[in-house]
């Protein structure tokens, strides 16, 4: 599968204000191409003429069963399906994997947790031999053209835009980065970004990485010099 269809997620929630005003904007956020749809009608006309790698699907459609959407997605496409919906049953999570889901969301759902899932079903999907897509590595990866940070021990952590912006600065760099230009990097991409926030979103990302992968992430503080990154 290509790398423009794992980057485009179909959100199928015939919910309108989740899914135009909360999960697509941040799935967007996270390096996604997320296009919203509101029934089953829908997904299958668009299916009709594009591809899709991911799509994310609502059990409770207007217009058909989620379920039986989720078992002819699993019959005539190649997709990672995640379903998301409001049913707690364990029945009905166990029906949502039998008809052909990869994974399954109760609502209501964090989005980064939604975007993490997505990463770590479109590394599993990629053409890479299953061995090599699974294999721990030894050492840090930044995957997906920055949006997707893989720790040692094969954990994914989806990031947000100034997550990547100051990953992605700090990884093409061989040297300690000056603070200096770690802001700039991030008021190119957030308006009137105020400089004294770099700190506390450096802290955060490493509180982050922690508690998602149980490794420290190797970022380090060089005094009177800035942040170096020892992948």
């Amino acid at each position: 599968m290509s790398k423009l269809e794992l980057e485009c997620v179909l959100v199928v929630e015939d919910d309108a204000e989740l899914r135009d005003k909360i999960l697509v904007p941040g799935l967007r956020r996270f390096g996604f191409k997320p296009v919203g749809l509101g029934s089953a009608v829908e997904l299958y006309k668009w299916l009709a003429s594009n591809s899709c790698g991911l799509i994310v699907l609502d059990v409770g459609l207007p217009d058909d069963d989620g379920f039986a959407v989720a078992k002819h997605l699993r019959e005539t496409t190649g997709a990672g399906i995640i379903m998301l919906t409001g049913r707690h049953s364990q029945s009905d999570h166990i029906r949502g994997l039998a008809e052909g889901a990869d994974v399954y969301f109760t609502k209501p759902l964090d989005v980064e947790l939604l975007a993490t899932a997505l990463h770590s079903l479109s590394r599993r999907m990629s053409a890479r031999p299953l061995a090599q897509a699974f294999a721990p590595s030894e050492r840090w990866r930044i995957e997906a053209n920055g949006w997707r940070l893989v720790a040692p021990n094969g954990s994914v952590i989806a990031l947000s835009v100034p997550e990547r912006a100051v990953l992605q600065k700090l990884e093409s760099a061989d040297k300690p980065v000056p603070r200096e230009d770690l802001v700039a990097e991030l008021d190119g991409i957030i308006e009137d970004f105020d400089p004294s926030r770099l700190d506390m979103l450096i802290h955060r990302l490493r509180r982050k990485v922690e508690t998602k992968a149980g490794h420290e992430l190797p970022l380090s503080a060089v005094r009177k010099m800035g942040y170096m990154l020892s992948f």
